[in-house]
């Protein structure tokens, strides 16, 4: 079953431009709950404001809204949505995570294994991360480091497949040598940001 949020992608798809209220009835969703996904949807730049309608009277214009350029150009999210279920689905669990970790050494360079203490192989990571758009930096804390994720590239798929969290993960702990548990997913920070958060255990992983 299709969640809302990849409804109001698909009906967007279909039909390019909408407001919240023409997603709402279109899906039989409440307009609360559409601006909400929209909200989310928005952070993540799966959607943007693309226009506005003016409204009768004094009223405040109505918001349209489509796909981002990116989405639109292409079927990206489609293809792997589709890759993931026929090569993922059929496997058993232990199996589908072996899957995932090949997937996530696949990602970045494995060629130079992760050296020096932490915090060096710590901003080595955040480099290759940002070179596949995670928006990644971290921050020191008293009990171990964190490793915040800005931006998810999988947000148009997540909600269909969230074992992405966890190829996340097993691709933090490659780059790093070191232990990581997730803390935060898809969290909204004082700014309104949203973020990942990984907590980053300083003993290397053993081999």
């Amino acid at each position: 079953m299709k969640t809302t949020r990849q409804l109001i992608i698909d009906h967007l798809k279909e039909r390019r431009l909408s407001s919240a209220d023409e997603i709402a009835h279109a899906i039989q969703v409440t307009p609360a709950n559409i601006r909400h996904h929209l909200a989310v949807l928005l952070d993540e730049g799966v959607v943007q404001i693309a226009g506005e309608r003016p409204a009768d009277g004094r009223g405040r214009p109505t918001y349209l809204y489509s796909l981002t350029e990116e989405l639109q150009s292409h079927n990206l999210d489609g293809l792997a949505r589709a890759l993931l279920q026929e090569l993922l689905e059929a496997l058993p669990e232990q199996e589908r995570m072996l899957a995932l970790g090949r997937v996530a050494d696949r990602l970045v360079d494995r060629s130079t294994p992760p050296m020096g203490g932490l915090t060096q192989r710590l901003y080595a990571a955040i480099r290759q991360l940002n070179e596949i758009h995670y928006q990644a930096r971290w921050e020191a804390r008293a009990d171990a480091p964190r490793l915040r994720l800005g931006h998810c590239p999988y947000a148009a798929i997540l909600p269909e497949h969230p074992e992405m969290c966890q190829m996340d993960r097993m691709l933090i702990e490659g780059l790093l040598d070191a232990p990581a548990v997730q803390t935060a997913r898809l969290a909204k920070d004082s700014r309104g940001e949203i973020y990942c958060m990984f907590k980053i255990e300083p003993l290397r992983l053993s081999r």
